[in-house]
């Protein structure tokens, strides 16, 4: 078995969440070979909220409210409903604002009509579940604190079409990596030991290694990224 050590800190181009690196030999695999990621270190540093999902626009009695949440992590969820609360209030009183931990969901009512029509932070909460209970609430499901609750290393360099599909139909998803630390922490991950990738034919010297979430979307973080890659 090869083992080759990747560091995101010893890539030659790229960022700390696609990179690239060169080998110190060229690798040459024909196929009928297993690949394997382990001792994956990641630091949870995505906050909760930040520029790409911080906007929520609300419909009530004929008018057009664009409200922007404050940027950062949020701990709990009274830290969520604090959050929002601050930017509905202004819209009307009677907003409740209930964040379930055992469901990790989120209810949001009003005593008055409304509709969410878009904001970059309900575009992201109607990705996943949800439903109105009726024209004065939603009931969203799905709503983890962590920034970051899932994510996919993948490698364009590596993709072996047919022997697993990640998000969006992609791939090259070599593992699923579930946030479970707080933010601040660094997250370990190993795969399963009964647990391979199969790899495609290919001779090359240089690898190129993605970080994207649960929608396929590239994780942006400044924070570097390890793991060991082994080949059997």
């Amino acid at each position: 078995m090869r083992q080759y050590f990747i560091d995101s800190r010893d890539r030659t181009s790229g960022s700390s969440t696609q990179f690239s690196v060169v080998l110190p030999q060229t690798l040459s695999l024909e196929s009928g070979h297993q690949g394997r990621i382990d001792d994956l270190r990641l630091p949870n540093v995505i906050p909760t909220i930040t520029s790409l999902n911080n906007t929520i626009d609300v419909l009530m009695s004929g008018t057009y409210y664009h409200k922007t949440l404050g940027l950062g992590q949020t701990f709990s969820g009274v830290d969520m409903e604090n959050a929002l609360k601050a930017v509905l209030t202004p819209i009307s009183g009677g907003w409740t604002v209930q964040y379930i931990t055992g469901r990790t969901a989120l209810y949001i009512a009003c005593t008055n009509e409304f509709e969410f029509s878009g904001g970059t932070f309900i575009q992201q909460l109607m990705s996943r579940p949800w439903h109105r209970p009726d024209n004065k609430s939603y009931f969203f499901e799905f709503v983890p604190l962590y920034g970051l609750d899932m994510c996919y290393l993948c490698s364009p360099s590596l993709t072996h079409r047919g022997y697993s599909v990640g998000p969006k139909g992609s791939e090259d998803v070599l593992c699923a990596i579930p946030i479970t630390v707080p933010y601040g922490a660094v997250q370990q991950y190993s795969m399963s030991t009964s647990v391979f990738f199969d790899l495609p034919s290919l001779t090359t010297q240089h690898l190129t290694f993605e970080l994207r979430d649960r929608d396929y979307n590239l994780v942006v973080s400044q924070a570097n990224i390890s793991f060991t890659f082994a080949i059997d």
